[in-house]
């Protein structure tokens, strides 16, 4: 069983993009919110605020670093 990151609110994540077709491998947003678990899949996922300002919803076992908020 792997371990999946739950930021907290607030924390710059970068994550492997889903959109296989974009040439831009990965990504960074801000977590606005709390995790969620989908209760059929088992995944987690958080609200995440990119630097376009939109919002998505990320599968965080996508999530390659976390930098919490409190960090510069």
């Amino acid at each position: 069983m792997d371990i999946t990151p739950r930021p907290e609110h607030g924390a710059i994540v970068t994550y492997l993009n889903p959109d296989v077709d974009d040439p831009i491998a990965f990504l960074r947003g801000v977590v606005i919110g709390s995790h969620v678990v989908d209760p059929q899949t088992s995944h987690t996922w958080v609200p995440v605020l990119l630097p376009d300002r939109t919002l998505s919803v990320l599968d965080t076992r996508n999530i390659i670093e976390v930098h919490p908020a409190d960090e510069p």
